[in-house]
């Protein structure tokens, strides 16, 4: 946004010091009234056609930038979903890890239980 602002300050700034400057120095210029007006159509065209340059190359760097924006945000959502699902797939490792531990326990659990039965009925 701040690229966008200083794009159109300058544009602004630029017509507005053209026309001022042109104004200026054909007012103060002694010339025949026919030469005035000749020079007043032709500074205004080239004030023209010097905003139309301005006005492409701030849209052109407005859409360089833009594109720009776009191509690392679409960067970092993929690099935040490849990482969501990383830690996604850690929290389920340890849940599964956790239940495995928990099977294991009950596992020897239950064969201490059948060694205790053995034990006792050789007694």
């Amino acid at each position: 946004m701040a690229g966008e602002k200083k794009g159109k300050d300058l544009l602004i700034g630029a017509v507005v010091g053209g026309l001022l400057g042109a104004a200026t120095a054909l007012l103060f210029a002694p010339k025949s009234g026919r030469e005035l007006r000749s020079d007043i159509a032709e500074n205004a065209k080239a004030v023209s056609d010097k905003t139309v340059q301005i006005a492409s190359t701030v849209s052109q760097k407005t859409q360089d930038v833009a594109k720009s924006v776009s191509t690392t945000t679409s960067d970092f959502v993929g690099k935040a979903k490849d990482t969501a699902a990383n830690v996604i797939d850690t929290v389920r490792s340890w849940k599964e890890s956790k239940n495995d531990d928990a099977d294991l326990l009950d596992d020897v659990e239950e064969s201490e239980a059948a060694e205790d039965l053995v034990i006792l009925g050789n007694r």
